[in-house]
């Protein structure tokens, strides 16, 4: 019987600089890239967890440890090989940052993961020798709100993208919104309401010894704003009471209220599920409080890894409920439908430079003429969208893009086309508390705000 090729042993650090020197080869996202290497190497869970952190801190901080890197380098560090230069980049953002990892740590691990890669002793001596002097010398380095040599805050964003926000939103927003996505993001929990309350999730955390509180915006929101472990050893987890999702798309759900009764509604882009189980839930609430024919949930997935996942998810929230998503694209599902809908949600494919603090490689990995090419597809799944939709229909149309090509421009776009359609006010179907953060008939919450960045429109179809 054929052995297996045995797996090579790597540290955390070496994954990550592998991981972040691949990122910027392939402009993938990283957690595809880790992954691959986690499986590759056999990473234990724990030390996988430790490589994603050091990952994404070095992505929020990119232009600030390289700035202090530059310090202590005398070359310029593009002629660095990239493996050194990311090891660099991590072990400064352990010593910086990373108060739980001794800095002798941070150094030992960077000469080994140097070791390990096989490169010259010279550059394990060079790796060495920097790093120490960082950590002798950190009470006097410039910190992360310092400004740069030209009296600049670090931005750690790519000029073209801060340039637009500032265009956009202007310089202190632009700067504020910056400021928010160089922060590591707490954890936000969508509390499933058909299983449990807010009160006793947030008690039943709290018992386990997991710092928690409700949400500012979202009344079925809980953060954990300091949890660094695995997703499914909370409580909770595996009884469904809880799911992973920012407070931003939690309101989304809810723009598509009033769920009426015998309404059919549909998911168009569901992805991984989470805000069909919110609809789905609204769904259940409706058919428990009326005695005539059911309210029902469809839901389209094309990507096959994320069915799965859908599936995965919506067993765990609602065991007793079965939803299985249509496995082509809308344009498919609507061809082949025969009937329509009262209410569609489009969670559009989009740029995401509204959760670049979640996904830091989010604002590396962007080029500026990926937001035309959004906008094409999210105004096609519109178009598509308005083919199925009944006459009074609301679509609710979300992205979690800050960029106005992929928002409002596509909104007016579509209205231009479909006079039938008429903007309707986000605002009243909001909870009190996520009133601000409307602009005119939208929802666009920006990170500046304290959430994620998002938008959403309500486009309700006239009468016939």
């Amino acid at each position: 019987m054929p052995t297996q090729p045995r797996k090579t042993a790597r540290s955390s650090r070496h994954i990550a600089a592998e991981t972040l020197h691949r990122r910027q080869q392939r402009r993938e996202p990283v957690t595809i890239l880790l992954n691959e290497l986690a499986a590759q190497h056999a990473l234990a869970p724990n030390d996988r967890q430790l490589a994603m952190n050091m990952t994404y801190g070095v992505l929020r901080q990119q232009d600030y440890l390289e700035t202090l890197l530059q310090k202590f380098c005398r070359q310029p560090l593009s002629k660095l090989k990239p493996f050194v230069r990311y090891t660099l980049l991590i072990g400064l953002y352990q010593i910086m940052f990373l108060d739980r990892i001794p800095d002798s740590a941070a150094v030992n691990e960077a000469v080994k993961a140097v070791q390990a890669a096989k490169l010259p002793k010279q550059l394990q001596g060079l790796v060495n020798g920097i790093l120490r002097n960082a950590a002798r010398q950190q009470g006097q380095l410039p910190q992360p709100d310092a400004a740069d040599s030209h009296g600049q805050p670090f931005l750690n964003h790519p000029p073209w993208l801060t340039q637009r926000w500032s265009q956009h939103f202007g310089q202190h927003t632009m700067e504020d919104i910056c400021r928010a996505n160089n922060q590591q993001q707490p954890l936000v929990l969508q509390v499933n309401s058909s299983r449990c309350s807010r009160d006793q999730l947030r008690d039943l955390l709290q018992k386990a010894g997991t710092a928690v509180h409700h949400g500012t915006h979202s009344p079925e929101a809980l953060i954990l704003t300091d949890f660094n472990g695995r997703i499914e050893n909370l409580p909770g987890f595996h009884e469904g009471y809880f799911q992973v999702q920012g407070e931003a798309p939690q309101l989304a759900t809810g723009l598509l209220a009033p769920i009426i009764p015998d309404g059919r509604y549909l998911d168009a882009c569901a992805g991984l599920g989470g805000k069909t189980s919110q609809l789905l839930g609204a769904c259940l609430q409706m058919n428990s409080a009326q005695a005539t024919a059911a309210t029902q949930l469809q839901a389209v997935e094309p990507e096959a890894r994320r069915r799965g996942k859908f599936l995965t998810n919506l067993k765990r929230l609602h065991p007793d409920q079965s939803i299985t998503p249509y496995p082509g694209t809308l344009q498919d599902f609507a061809q082949h439908c025969t009937e329509t809908f009262d209410g569609i949600l489009i969670d559009a494919p989009c740029s995401g430079t509204g959760v670049t603090g979640r996904h830091p490689d989010i604002r590396w990995n962007r080029l500026e003429t990926d937001f035309k090419r959004y906008q094409s597809i999210q105004l096609d799944i519109l178009r598509q969208a308005a083919t199925i939709l009944n006459p009074r229909g609301i679509i609710v149309y979300a992205t979690c893009s800050l960029e106005p090509e992929e928002n409002q421009e596509v909104i007016e776009l579509f209205l231009t086309e479909h006079p039938d359609f008429r903007l309707s006010e986000c605002a009243p179907l909001l909870p009190p508390a996520a009133r601000i953060l409307t602009q005119g008939p939208f929802f666009a919450p920006t990170p500046a705000q304290g959430i994620d960045g998002f938008f959403a429109a309500r486009l309700l179809r006239d009468p016939d």
